[in-house]
């Protein structure tokens, strides 16, 4: 069943994965660096006239087998939790009013404040979604 350290959990699920995320693309964007360079050259035949000329090239990482390795284990984490936020949505499919249901999703899953979930639930205070939502809790 649902408790409140659970849904606790869900905010930094959310922010682990996020930044999870942000690595692994970073990993993956500094390993498909492209290199430029100019050098100075001739023509092969008379008058030798100098001209530039632009390389171009990728960049082969010193530790790539150490990136691979640490974006596996990035992948295998966020995988994990990923499948911890699906788990955690299944309970709450079993949560029997739509209303609390709601209200959970908007303040974990969401990061809503509770000023913001008044406006979205259209209630006339922002302490009724908090006050439902405690007395859900300490029923179950």
């Amino acid at each position: 069943m649902i408790d409140k350290e659970l849904l606790e959990q869900i905010q930094s699920i959310n922010n682990e994965l996020q930044g999870l995320k942000n690595r692994l693309k970073k990993i993956e964007d500094r390993e498909n660096t492209v290199i430029k360079d100019s050098v100075q050259g001739s023509s092969t035949s008379y008058p030798y006239i100098k001209h530039s000329c632009v390389l171009e090239g990728v960049e082969i990482p010193k530790n790539r087998h150490l990136k691979s390795k640490y974006r596996k284990m990035i992948k295998s984490k966020t995988y994990r939790l990923e499948k911890l936020k699906v788990q955690l949505e299944y309970e709450l499919n079993y949560v029997k009013d739509p209303e609390i249901r709601d209200i959970i999703r908007y303040k974990y899953n969401d990061n809503k404040t509770w000023l913001q979930i008044m406006f979205l639930m259209k209630y006339k205070s922002e302490n009724t979604a908090r006050m439902k939502l405690e007395r859900f809790l300490e029923k179950n």
